[in-house]
């Protein structure tokens, strides 16, 4: 399979992973709830907080999902190895550490309130260690890149 190929699909997943995730984001969480504070009036007071939570969390992905098919963008023309990529690396890594910060901001104000199932606070945990462990790859392949470019330009002094 061609290198187009694999690019342009991966592209077209990214975009429409995109496309649900805002529509999760602006329909769905919202409906959902509101369906959970009146069916749970109990819990109805948490309804606001954790909605801007998961809001942000999903705005966390997005970012990464750009900043992603940014990259690809700089595949397909042959600049990944330029400066201007940086920042959009910068930009996943930095996607990551919200996504593990949200993770925490839930466990802190679920802990504070009512706490959720144990395999729920789990999962939660499980979100900020993966979203930081995500983050320290991201930066060593950030490093690689910085090497990369740097030898691509001695090599076009060079020739």
């Amino acid at each position: 399979m061609s290198n187009r190929i694999v690019v342009d699909t991966l592209r077209v997943m990214l975009v429409v992973a995109l496309v649900a995730i805002t529509a999760l984001q602006v329909i769905g969480l919202p409906w959902l709830s509101g369906v959970m504070a009146e069916g749970l009036p109990g819990e109805a007071h948490m309804r606001w907080p954790i909605l801007i939570l998961s809001m942000l969390g999903l705005a966390c992905v997005q970012v990464g999902i750009v900043c992603t098919l940014r990259l690809l963008g700089f595949t397909r023309s042959d600049e990944v190895f330029s400066p201007r990529a940086f920042r959009w690396v910068n930009g996943i890594i930095g996607a990551f550490l919200g996504c593990s910060l949200v993770c925490a901001a839930t466990i802190v104000y679920q802990s504070a309130t009512v706490a959720g199932p144990p395999l729920w606070m789990m999962a939660l945990l499980g979100g900020v260690f993966a979203g930081l462990g995500l983050a320290l790859l991201m930066t060593v392949m950030r490093t690689l890149l910085v090497r990369a470019t740097t030898l691509q330009s001695e090599m076009d002094v060079v020739i």
